[in-house]
């Protein structure tokens, strides 16, 4: 057991030193003797999901969960390897997984949250990052996110506030922010141009109407 423990760790400190090929060889090898192994088939998705082949990727998770289907990691990390793919819809049902496990995750609903946004369901894409803000209340990209889901939908008073949040929390934010938050901010002020206008219509009115009156 410390032998195979050994290469696991090993293996993981080949990843956090960005030597993913060397990583990946060493679980390849350890996993034909050991094919039982969670932990190796595991870090080998992590692995290959960081060497940028996310199709091994999502096949060594997948032995993961043949093993044991309630880790939130292998769920996380599949819909991430499928995300890349722009294969969105699968991602989206392996989030869903991943927070049927564990629902406290502020990044899984932001990742989910980015996958409704790609398949063009605003309303859902807001619910999810409303989610992982409620959850992480100093998240930036989050809030970011939601400010742009806002965006998409016409909501732009929404968009301003929370892309202005986003920007407090992450000041590098705010050049992507930038241009659309503009826009949001004319179209409030036409808005509000526009309300005044009526306003002072009705008003007028009122006054003519009193004239006539007279």
């Amino acid at each position: 057991m410390p032998a195979r423990e050994g290469i696991i760790t090993k293996a993981v400190r080949l990843i956090k030193q960005g030597l993913y090929e060397d990583a990946i060889r060493l679980l390849r090898a350890y996993l034909k003797d050991h094919p039982e192994s969670l932990e190796g088939w595991y870090n080998l998705g992590v692995a290959l999901l960081e060497a940028g082949n996310e199709e091994e990727a999502i096949r060594a998770f997948d032995e993961g969960l043949a093993i044991d289907n309630q880790i939130f990691e292998l769920w996380f990390n599949k819909a991430t390897a499928l995300y890349y793919l722009a294969d969105f819809k699968e991602a989206e049902k392996c989030y869903k997984h991943a927070l049927e496990i564990n629902p406290n995750d502020a990044e899984a609903w932001n990742n989910l949250g980015n996958c409704y946004s790609r398949l063009a369901e605003g309303k859902k894409a807001i619910e999810a990052y409303t989610r992982a803000v409620a959850l992480r209340p100093d998240y930036a990209e989050a809030l970011y996110n939601k400010a742009n889901a806002h965006f998409i939908e016409g909501e732009h008073e929404k968009a301003v506030a929370y892309g202005e949040l986003a920007v407090q929390l992450n000041p590098e934010l705010e050049g992507l922010l930038r241009e659309w938050v503009d826009i949001a901010r004319r179209h409030l002020k036409a808005q509000e141009e526009d309300r005044q206008y009526r306003e002072k219509k009705k008003d007028s009115r009122l006054l003519e109407e009193e004239k006539d009156n007279q």
